[in-house]
């Protein structure tokens, strides 16, 4: 069989042997898809100011072969912002704060996560001590200091205001995502009862209409109000969304991506959290077992790592989406401060503030941060900077070299 296959070679003619090789139309699309992943970019869709938000959802894009692994238009996700102190350069300079955003490891595939069974065992010591309140603090959320996973639910969406923008993506709360479902199945029923076997009125590919986000003040409070616009015309999807929406990275890439840079900085976070509870869980048995068993899972060839003064691409990539913080995470920190009536001297008060200081550096913003000035003024004149903020390519907070590290961290792990 060898010999046949070698006689056609030396009998067909340099032009024979360049048509058998020609790529075929399908073979080059897919090829072409594939390659534009690896060069993409997310854009990060913020509701950074008061008004309404008008939004065209985008349906999960199935894979080349026409298969897909979730159906709808949103992914799930647990996580949590990690504030780390790092120490001073020198014993007279002031310690400073850094931030980074990590996912549930078991999440992202694997079978612990250090986070959860530290908050576990760092409740149970707090019960053995009779410290009710230490457990309640810090089984409960990450804005009252505890270990808690934030649940929320990524999608992509087209701005309609800007749509020249493309694909962007756009993370909800858990309770802006159960607002919109609602009103997604009462219309969807309605769409129904007069069309049998009408699609998803949001998410479909011909029959999606308008979602509405208006973020207002009520009184000192920030609120978003979530609607669907079913009285204009539905908003059908270009061929050359669809086209981009195929490129796209997938969602799950990015979200529930886990690595070794990820790892240390948990490490480290919750070192400091055995120091501020003043507990030894890291020492634990269960808890080193933990380390052990997610350090070994992780990719051999993962070569990223944490370090406060590292400044290389694993660093930087790896901050993940929001690299550090975003102004919604600030007004809602805020409106529990208020909620709760802590006032200016409350640690919650004070760490908010220096999270305020870190948004405004890390924005490049060009406000005077004052000792008089109050966190909610700061937050006021933090909304008028941005809107006089020309629009920018710094909107999208991972850049290029983050988003290359975020995939191919993903392509290693599979």
């Amino acid at each position: 069989m060898q010999e046949s296959n070698e006689k056609d070679i030396l009998t067909m003619s340099v032009e024979e042997m360049f048509v058998a090789s020609q790529e075929s139309y399908e073979a080059a699309q897919q090829r072409a898809i594939e390659e534009s992943k690896s060069f993409s970019k997310t854009e990060f869709f913020r509701m950074d100011k008061l008004g309404t938000y008008h939004l065209r959802v985008l349906p999960i894009a199935p894979s080349t072969d026409g298969r897909c692994d979730r159906l709808g238009y949103e992914y799930p996700v647990r996580q949590i912002l990690m504030e780390l102190i790092r120490p001073g350069a020198t014993p007279t300079s002031k310690a400073s704060s850094v931030y980074v955003s990590v996912t549930r490891a078991t999440d992202s595939g694997f079978s612990v996560d250090l986070i959860d069974t530290y908050r576990k065992l760092a409740v149970a010591a707090a019960n053995d001590r009779d410290d009710e309140k230490l457990a309640e603090k810090i089984g409960g959320g990450s804005f009252g200091g505890g270990l808690k996973y934030g649940y929320g639910h990524v999608m992509y969406i087209i701005d309609l205001d800007e749509r020249a923008k493309g694909i962007q993506m756009l993370t909800l709360s858990h309770s802006q995502f159960k607002e919109l479902d609602e009103r997604k199945f009462k219309l969807w029923q309605k769409k129904l009862s007069k069309s049998p076997g009408f699609p998803c009125p949001i998410s479909s590919v011909y029959n999606g209409y308008a979602v509405e986000i208006e973020k207002r003040k009520n009184g000192g409070k920030t609120e978003y109000v979530v609607d669907i616009d079913h009285v204009s015309d539905s908003i059908a999807l270009t061929n050359e969304e669809l086209a981009k929406l195929m490129a796209a990275p997938r969602i799950p890439e990015i979200i529930y991506r886990y690595n070794r840079y990820l790892y240390e900085a948990t490490i480290e976070f919750l070192k400091q959290c055995d120091a501020k509870f003043e507990m030894n869980i890291m020492d634990s048995l269960d808890m080193k077992y933990a380390i052990d068993k997610l350090g070994e899972e992780l990719p051999k060839d993962d070569k990223s790592s944490f370090s406060f003064d590292k400044r290389a691409k694993d660093s930087r990539g790896n901050a993940t989406e929001s690299a550090g913080i975003s102004l919604d995470d600030l007004f809602v920190r805020q409106e529990e401060l208020e909620q709760q009536k802590l006032g200016d001297k409350s640690p919650e008060y004070l760490d908010l503030r220096a999270m305020i200081r870190t948004y405004i550096e890390q924005e490049k913003l060009d406000i005077r941060f004052t000792r008089g000035t109050s966190n909610k003024n700061l937050l006021d004149m933090i909304e008028e900077a941005l809107k006089q903020a020309p629009e920018s390519a710094s909107d999208d907070p991972q850049g290029e070299d983050a988003q290359d590290e975020a995939q191919s961290s993903e392509r290693r792990r599979r």
